[in-house]
């Protein structure tokens, strides 16, 4: 993740947070593929949305984030620690049972992310799940507000996935939805099976 995303993360916490609503309604399916109360990292908790639900789900969870801000503002969301963590520095091996990264990866520059995927892949356990969202699109750079985005199009993150890690199966879903810069966006998820 660039200084400036990091930046604009550190500088909007409370705003960014604020604007969180409900959880996101993938995160259900996702939980259910996962090992029943199993230990789940989140990377990118953001405010705490999603995280006070996996929680509330019975899950042992992992909350990351590289704004220690944001950090700040979930670990009193879901009253746990969230520890602030950039994607390049997870060194776990093999005990999460699941990786979830809703809109969060989709900030890593194109060059790092299959070393992010791999790195993922070996946090797993074995039957391990992911579930990764990204914006779609062509190339990379800034939006308005100043965050980077690496946008791949549906064939691309399906093809980085294949050949970054052996995964046992890969799913991908494509939807129109919005994001925190209102505008309308379509979105990339893959859930991968380690």
């Amino acid at each position: 993740m660039t200084d400036l995303t990091l930046g604009f993360y550190n500088t909007n916490a409370e705003e960014y947070a604020a604007g969180e609503g409900a959880p996101n309604p993938r995160l259900f399916s996702f939980l259910d593929r996962c090992r029943p109360v199993g230990k789940v990292l989140e990377l990118g908790t953001g405010g705490g949305v999603d995280a006070a639900a996996i929680i509330e789900r019975g899950f042992d969870l992992d909350a990351t984030d590289g704004s220690s801000e944001l950090a700040v503002i979930a670990s009193r969301r879901i009253g746990q620690p969230v520890r602030t963590m950039l994607f390049n520095e997870l060194n776990a091996v093999a005990i999460y049972d699941g990786v979830y990264a809703c809109a969060s990866l989709t900030h890593v520059p194109r060059s790092e992310l299959a070393g992010v995927i791999e790195k993922i892949h070996r946090a797993l356990t074995e039957n391990g799940v992911v579930w990764a969202s990204f914006k779609a699109g062509d190339g990379e750079g800034s939006d308005a507000l100043g965050r980077y985005y690496s946008y791949l199009s549906p064939d691309e993150l399906l093809a980085l996935w294949r050949t970054s890690a052996p995964w046992r199966k890969i799913e991908s879903e494509v939807w129109l939805g919005g994001a925190y810069d209102r505008k309308p966006t379509e979105w990339v998820a893959i859930t991968a099976l380690r």
